[in-house]
């Protein structure tokens, strides 16, 4: 390090101690910031909510490393490391176990790659929509390519000459030649595509999608696996892992000739009753053949011990042992392949589902620290990020950590302590979930659930986002829970985790976390038709806000959406009657829901029916009961429509 950065260090730490605690950054914080976030889980803050637009960016003094996502180098002796929080990518010497630089991407980093010659790394970068080329080395950036919203996982083709960018909020991944001579093109992949994998010979991508397609409410879910050429891009072959979601990671087998990924299976369209045998949510690793696309769903809960959120996932060398991290029992996993490959045939994909067979593959568990993220090959070891426990793990073949790198020695405060318990599934019965399980990133995973407690398949319902939540009680579609503690207590308690209701310190820790969270920001380019038109949001909000139809005659204000969606949250925390009673439903006065991030919220009302923001209004036999619409034209709708996108 020279000098000049020590004693730029130094000013900013004294900065801190002295200062009240932010640094001002004027530099490429300030040009380039959007949201400090970390990919998948809440923004800190818009900038923009608390600075003018020309101010400097106050960057939080405190926000600790929170390693993400990691890639490592070919000869296995650098790891680079994401940490979102601080937007940098940390360069980590393995053998000694210390960070000898960083890479600084100019936003919120999502994921990285190495190139297969070692020399470069792409980052991506998530709230500035774009993908930066480093040097392996220094880490300076040498250039920037532009990609779909919000991309995450990222890998070079075997030449090192091509970059396939899974772009989660545009549902699209991006195949950009980084020499300029092919014109960048983009595929359509699933729905949220996050990790991205190529082959060992090269010849294939794969590309995963974290949230479910979600059709029909009485339809089971299923998220995507798309296979790309891997020199072209074309796509292959596109394959649903039925009622699977949280699919976030995927590796190749060490022969090439399977996709593995590691996910959920989500039991929704059954009653929440038997969670001992997984019929709630499941640890599960599918294997995909790549020639034929056939797919089998192999547990890695077992009985009477579940393996919650699996996250990341690494083979040996030779391909003969898979390492699978569970995020929510904080374990990895040690499946050994042949056995895998040999249980195939009793666990394809409309099999039902026995948790027996994972003690046939799986040869053991080892503990690890808090909600473990992501894992490489590091020659023979293995790097792991702890993310919530600011430290990386190197561990052997048998998962046994053998060295620990820790990021931030100081102790968890009450916001990072809630955010562990919402990430433990340990408080629920056998560890089979946890919060985070049905809300990725504090949010919603777009699926309907059936509690029992409301009467078996009555008042099937659909998950709610957790963000922004703050000030908009009551909550429930029915606004039976008056406060987040009751909804996250003895409510969690009885009708999920079947488990104690969690200690009084780690409730009110969940719970002050709970209500930091900031509503999701708004898709870039909401307000604009067509990415042209900007006086759209203008004239949607006039909408909005109007009290007579078009021909003049007064609305009355049931029939106003002002009158029940009150800014700044869009709910005056009532009940209301639209119109949306179901033939399951014991009611039709539901909570009338908070506007803010609703553009990515889908799908909608309290069952789910309607795909989209428009099918709100155009469903069959709506009518004028959800707000005066029918005397609006379809440019008028799309006007609305634009204008709720950008809250």
């Amino acid at each position: 390090m020279s000098r000049r950065r020590r004693v730029l260090i130094a000013v900013a730490v004294a900065t801190v101690l002295l200062g009240g605690g932010t640094v001002v950054a004027r530099g490429w914080a300030h040009r380039h910031a959007r949201t400090f976030s970390a990919p998948g889980d809440p923004a800190d803050a818009s900038c923009a909510r608390c600075h003018g637009k020309d101010a400097p960016v106050k960057v939080a003094a405190n926000a600790r490393p929170t390693p993400f996502d990691l890639a490592v180098s070919p000869d296995g002796r650098r790891a680079f490391v994401v940490c979102p929080p601080q937007q940098r990518v940390l360069i980590v010497d393995v053998d000694d176990r210390e960070v000898v630089g960083e890479i600084r991407p100019g936003g919120t980093p999502g994921s990285v790659a190495v190139s297969p010659d070692g020399a470069r790394v792409a980052v991506t970068v998530v709230d500035t929509h774009e993908v930066v080329v480093a040097d392996a080395g220094g880490g300076k950036v040498r250039a920037r390519h532009a990609t779909g919203t919000e991309p995450h996982g990222v890998v070079f083709d075997a030449t090192g000459g091509r970059l396939f960018v899974a772009n989660a909020g545009s549902d699209d991944v991006s195949v950009l030649d980084l020499a300029g001579r092919v014109p960048a093109v983009r595929r359509p992949a699933g729905h949220e595509p996050y990790a991205v994998a190529r082959s060992p010979d090269g010849a294939t991508v794969a590309v995963v999608s974290r949230r479910a397609d979600v059709g029909p409410m009485d339809a089971p879910p299923a998220c995507e696996v798309t296979l790309l050429d891997g020199t072209t891009g074309v796509v292959r072959r596109r394959v649903m892992l039925p009622s699977c979601h949280m699919a976030e990671a995927v590796a190749f087998s060490g022969d090439g000739a399977r996709v593995l990924v590691p996910a959920i299976e989500a039991r929704n369209l059954v009653p929440i009753l038997q969670v001992d045998r997984g019929w709630v949510m499941a640890g599960v690793l599918a294997s995909v053949d790549v020639a034929t696309g056939a797919v089998a769903l192999l547990p890695l809960t077992e009985p009477m011990r579940g393996f919650a959120d699996p996250a990341g996932l690494a083979l040996t060398a030779d391909g003969r042992r898979a390492l699978v991290l569970s995020g929510g029992t904080d374990e990895v996993a040690l499946v050994d392949a042949e056995a895998l490959r040999a249980a195939e045939g009793e666990a394809a994909a409309d099999a039902p589902r026995r948790l027996t067979l994972a003690l046939r593959y799986v040869r053991g568990r080892a503990p690890l620290r808090s909600n473990p993220r992501a894992i490489a090959r590091a020659g023979d070891r293995f790097v792991v990020t702890e993310r919530l426990a600011d430290a990386i793990a190197i561990l052997d073949a048998d998962g046994k950590v053998v060295a620990r790198l820790e990021l931030d020695r100081s102790p968890p405060d009450a916001l990072r302590r809630g955010e562990q318990v919402f990430h433990d599934a340990r408080a629920a019965f056998q560890g089979h979930f946890a919060c985070r399980s049905c809300h990725p990133g504090a949010h919603t995973d777009g699926l309907t659930y059936d509690f029992e407690i409301d009467g078996v398949g009555r008042d099937v319902v659909l998950n709610r986002s957790l963000r922004g939540v703050s000030g908009t009680e009551p909550f429930k579609w029915t606004g039976t829970n008056a406060t987040i503690e009751k909804q996250c207590g003895p409510r969690f308690a009885m009708v999920l985790s079947r488990a104690d209701v969690f200690e009084e310190e780690a409730l009110r820790a969940l719970v002050g976390w709970l209500h930091s969270l900031p509503p999701p920001p708004p898709r870039p380019g909401a307000g604009q038709v067509a990415d042209v038109d900007g006086k759209a949001r203008e004239r949607g909000q006039r909408l909005f806000e109007r009290a007579v139809r078009k021909d003049g005659k007064p609305i009355p204000p049931a029939g106003r959406c002002v009158t029940c969606h009150v800014l700044p949250h869009g709910t005056t925390g009532q009940k209301a009657d639209v119109g949306t009673k179901g033939p399951r439903d014991g009611t039709g006065l539901f909570d009338i829901p908070h506007l803010t991030g609703i553009a990515t919220k889908a799908p909608y009302l309290h069952d789910a029916r309607a795909a989209t923001l428009e099918e709100i209004w155009t469903l069959p036999g709506v009518l004028d009961q959800h707000g005066v619409v029918t005397d609006l034209s379809k440019a008028d709708l799309n006007d609305l429509i634009e204008y709720l996108r950008g809250l």
